[in-house]
């Protein structure tokens, strides 16, 4: 019986011994899967951080694309209307001198037909001078002195001179009427050559600005076309963006796996006392929250707290934890990540060298790095996070007052 005891003794010490080893095999397993995670993750973050400078950039070329060619537009619509005036003044031009050509031909053919008849007035008149030359002074005096009595000289007196002052006048108002229609003749091709100047130049500047629209027409089609492309781009590289985030956020999911069955085999004990502040003095040089970030000048979600201290401060352990990560993390720079168990972790970044190293274990207060300006910094701070399952809490909610 004594015998039988012993081996019962022996046999639950055994399978106690076992259970104990199973556990540990399966919480350094765990382990083992929850470092190479956060690698992975890390991995994926670096990739992110870099398609999202891609796009920021393609961005920034769509915008200053889109400013381009709306410029191009602006001066298109200009020299459209430009060119519309310029039409209805050459349109103008073209009437303008068709009426002159109409009133030149007209004017042509009343100097004509004026001529004409000055020179058969002319004609008629040199013909009677000639005649009454011929004919010689006793002619006039003949044919006053044959008059039968004084009234028929009167009469033929009155005659003859009406007839040399029609003459007279006839001439004088054919010539006045020639000079007239020659002077208005002068007028009008004075106009026209003004006028046919007036189109030659207006036709120099329509066919100068048929020109420059051609080149803007081809400088907004390249532009165009370059903001197609950016466009495409950029869209290219935010689906990938998108992909990525997701493969980070079913990462993050499984990690969060992870360190709640690290917690529950007993590995990693929940964190509820307080925590302390990782520095000693400094100052909070940027909260949590949304702010301009300092160095890619866009709005960004700012998932932690700054504290702007000297290069070289020790930075603590906040609490209790166990060491997730020790090392290089993209924009992060030397970083360290604490779990302090039951999803809630925090991260330690932008430090100049690191104290501690993954897998290991912490208590609240250790020194685990030493702040520095490594990653995407501006200056020596410490940027602390605050993470339960995975999302960005405010430190200062639970840190104890300064």
């Amino acid at each position: 019986m004594e015998r039988l005891r012993q081996l019962a003794v022996l046999a639950l010490v055994f399978l106690v011994a076992a259970g104990s080893t199973c556990s540990l095999a399966l919480a350094s397993t765990d382990a083992g899967e929850l470092s190479t995670k956060k690698n992975q993750l890390g991995d994926i973050q670096t990739q992110i951080e870099k398609i999202r400078k891609t796009v920021s950039k393609y961005r920034t070329e769509e915008k200053n694309a889109l400013v381009a060619l709306q410029k191009v537009e602006d001066k298109l619509e200009t020299l459209q209307a430009n060119i519309a005036t310029t039409d209805r003044k050459l349109r103008n031009a073209e009437k303008q001198l068709t009426q002159a050509d109409a009133d030149l031909s007209a004017a042509e053919r009343e100097l004509t037909r004026a001529t004409r008849e000055y020179q058969a007035s002319l004609s008629g008149l040199e013909n009677r001078l000639t005649e009454l030359y011929k004919m010689g002074p006793g002619s006039y005096l003949e044919l006053l002195l044959s008059s039968q009595d004084f009234a028929d000289f009167v009469t033929r007196y009155q005659f003859a001179n009406m007839i040399v002052r029609q003459d007279a006048e006839s001439y004088l108002r054919l010539r006045a009427e020639k000079d007239s229609i020659e002077e208005r003749r002068q007028d009008i091709a004075e106009r026209q050559a003004q006028l046919e100047k007036s189109k030659r130049e207006i036709a120099l500047l329509s066919a100068s600005l048929d020109s420059e629209k051609k080149r803007v027409e081809q400088a907004m089609e390249d532009r165009a076309y370059y903001l197609q492309r950016v466009q495409s781009e950029r869209a290219r590289w935010e689906k990938e963006l998108a992909e990525e985030e997701r493969q980070s956020r079913e990462l993050e999911k499984v990690i969060r796996e992870l360190q709640a069955r690290l917690g529950k085999s007993g590995q990693l004990t929940k964190w509820t006392g307080k925590f302390i502040w990782p520095v000693t003095g400094g100052r909070i040089s940027s909260p949590f929250g949304w702010r301009i970030h300092p160095i890619f000048r866009d709005r960004r979600f700012h998932s932690g707290i700054d504290v702007a201290i000297g290069t070289g401060t020790p930075v603590k352990a906040a609490a209790d934890g166990y060491v997730l990560m020790a090392g290089w993390l993209n924009g992060y720079g030397n970083t360290v990540i604490l779990d302090h168990g039951g999803g809630l972790s925090t991260l330690y970044a932008h430090n100049k060298s690191l104290s501690t190293s993954a897998g290991k274990a912490v208590l609240q207060g250790d020194i685990i790095c030493k702040v520095g300006s490594t990653g995407f910094a501006t200056g020596p701070h410490l940027h602390f996070e605050v993470r339960q399952d995975g999302s960005p809490r405010d430190p200062m909610s639970l840190m104890p007052a300064r």
